[in-house]
């Protein structure tokens, strides 16, 4: 009767086997892709500058109707800021390490050099 167990407990496994992984390692895997904390950071000052940019254009299109000197100096506030904040996600691009998607390992012993270019020579 034990062996007969035994034998019933087999084909649950290799089913259990053939199923996908559980959602939650398929999260963990894609939590190793996330964007790191600069990227991040880039991302929402870029959000914030298309919204300062919609939020000109929208008081602009009030203003070729109207005539309002703090709509007009808001404008010129949120140019002020777009422009800062470019400013900002440019030096942060710069911290930002080149994701090539492919890495070259020099074979070993294999010297590397440095191209004028900034290409590398094995």
């Amino acid at each position: 009767f034990l062996f007969h167990l035994a034998e019933r407990r087999q084909p649950a496994r290799a089913i259990r086997a053939a199923v996908p992984a559980p959602l939650s390692r398929c999260a963990s895997l894609l939590a190793m892709e996330e964007d790191s904390p600069i990227e991040k950071q880039v991302k929402e000052l870029e959000h914030q500058i298309a919204h300062l940019q919609r939020s000109n254009a929208e008081m602009e299109e009030f203003l070729r109707e109207n005539t309002d000197a703090e709509l007009r100096a808001a404008i010129g506030e949120n140019i002020v800021t777009i422009a800062r904040r470019r400013a900002i996600v440019e030096d942060l691009r710069k911290l930002l390490p080149e994701r090539s998607g492919a890495t070259v390992v020099a074979p070993s012993g294999a010297a590397v050099l440095s191209d004028v270019d900034g290409s590398m020579l094995l």
